[in-house]
C-alpha cells in the first residue's frame, strides 16, 4: 500500500498514522534499516522494518539540504519526521521555485536529515507475503 505524503500539512509529524487500512508507528515499531541516496537518480531511500512489516519512504527529485550522520552509530530509531518551512533571504518559504517541499527526520542518535523533494511517498508492505 502506497500514501503519497508530499502535501503534509506543515509540521505534522510522519511518524505515524495509516498507510491504507494499515497503522504505522515509525518511532516505535519500526528500524531504519538502510538509507540510500542515488545523486544521479534524484532519489533518497529509507528502509524500515519490524517483524512483519517494511516501510520504505521514497524521496523523489531529492536533494540534501544537510546531513549529518555519524557512520559509527546505529542509524535506527526516527524520532522526528515532518514537512517544514525553510529560510531564504530572510524569509520563510514552503516550497522552492523548482516545486520542491522541505522535509526535516532526526534518528535518536542525533543524525539528522534536511530534503527538498518533488514527492514522497511511504510504501508498507507485509513481510514474507
Amino acid at each position: 500500500m502506497k500514501k503519497d505524503v508530499t502535501h503534509t500539512v506543515l509540521f505534522d509529524t510522519l511518524l505515524s498514522g495509516e498507510i491504507g487500512d494499515m497503522y504505522y508507528d515509525l518511532h516505535n515499531d519500526f528500524k531504519c534499516i538502510r538509507i540510500t541516496y542515488s545523486l544521479m537518480a534524484k532519489k533518497l531511500e529509507l528502509r524500515f522494518t519490524n517483524d512483519d512489516d517494511r516501510i520504505v519512504i521514497t524521496f523523489v527529485d531529492a536533494r540534501l539540504g544537510s546531513c549529518s550522520i555519524n557512520p559509527t552509530q546505529p542509524r535506527s530509531i526516527l524520532t522526528l519526521f515532518y514537512r517544514s518551512h525553510f529560510e531564504m533571504n530572510n524569509n520563510h518559504h514552503e516550497m522552492t521555485s523548482k516545486g520542491e517541499y522541505y522535509y526535516q527526520l532526526e534518528f535518536l542518535e542525533e543524525a539528522k536529515l534536511e530534503v527538498f523533494a518533488r514527492q514522497v511517498v511511504m510504501d508498507m508492505t507485509r513481510l514474507n507475503s
